[in-house]
């Protein structure tokens, strides 16, 4: 009797699994439905020039490194088969060069607005984490361990950064309703619009990661949007 008891139960785990692949948890997925709108791929910016330090640079400028530049280079050549209709990316050099890249392959001209910067880390600006360690003792265990509080001296909480980045993505998208479009951002930055669409809290910002140069993909429906693609590479662009 075992023998047949064991086939009808791997029978029903089977169409379980089945079901369940096919059909979305929540009440709201199964609902889904509407043809796609603004489709949005998402970029983290290459490798910085001061990386090998880890730094803090929220609005500090800098450049990117020469690995930085051939990351931004490879999204750039991944992108040329996408109908692209505009790029988009913060005014701080490290996305605008990315932007820049990628939209010269689409005779487009890319846009920056300054409510897509990093967070501000204040008197934290540029310092390595070595050097913010020997002068701000504990507070790097305090900004991870409480991310939703945390404030450096003169700079903004990760609310503030959702409250002026998520406005203006949501904007732009808005007014891309059947477009393709790009944007090249900060790590904070991603986090922030990601987390908003996913519906996670501000606390729980960094479960989600953005490696120098990420790839996301993000499709918006009536209604819906879905993220196609978190913290992939050039290689997932096709």
């Amino acid at each position: 009797m075992a023998g047949p008891r064991l086939a009808i139960f791997f029978n029903v785990l089977y169409k379980s699994l089945v079901s369940s692949t096919n059909t979305p948890s929540d009440a709201q997925s199964r609902a889904f439905k509407g043809a796609p709108g603004c489709r949005v791929y998402l970029f983290r910016h290459g490798e910085t020039a001061n990386a090998h330090q880890i730094c803090m640079n929220g609005h500090f400028d800098v450049a990117l490194s020469e690995n930085g530049i051939e990351q931004a280079s490879q999204l750039a050549q991944a992108m040329k088969g996408q109908p692209l209709r505009a790029v988009y990316s913060s005014d701080l050099q490290r996305t605008s060069e990315g932007a820049r890249l990628i939209a010269e392959h689409h005779s487009l001209d890319p846009i920056a607005f300054p409510e897509l910067r990093e967070l501000s880390f204040g008197e934290w600006e540029g310092k390595s984490l070595a050097e913010l360690s020997e002068k701000f003792p504990g507070e790097m265990d305090k900004r991870l361990k409480q991310t939703e509080l945390f404030r450096a001296d003169g700079g903004e909480t990760f609310q503030e950064l959702h409250d002026r980045v998520i406005p203006k993505f949501l904007e732009l998208t808005a007014s891309h309703t059947n477009d393709t479009i790009a944007f090249v951002c900060h790590g904070g930055v991603n986090r922030a619009i990601l987390a908003h669409l996913l519906g996670f809290p501000i606390s729980n910002l960094f479960r989600i990661s953005q490696h120098f140069a990420a790839v996301n993909i993000i499709q918006f429906y009536e209604g819906q949007v879905m993220v196609e693609l978190l913290n992939g590479t050039w290689q997932h662009i096709s």
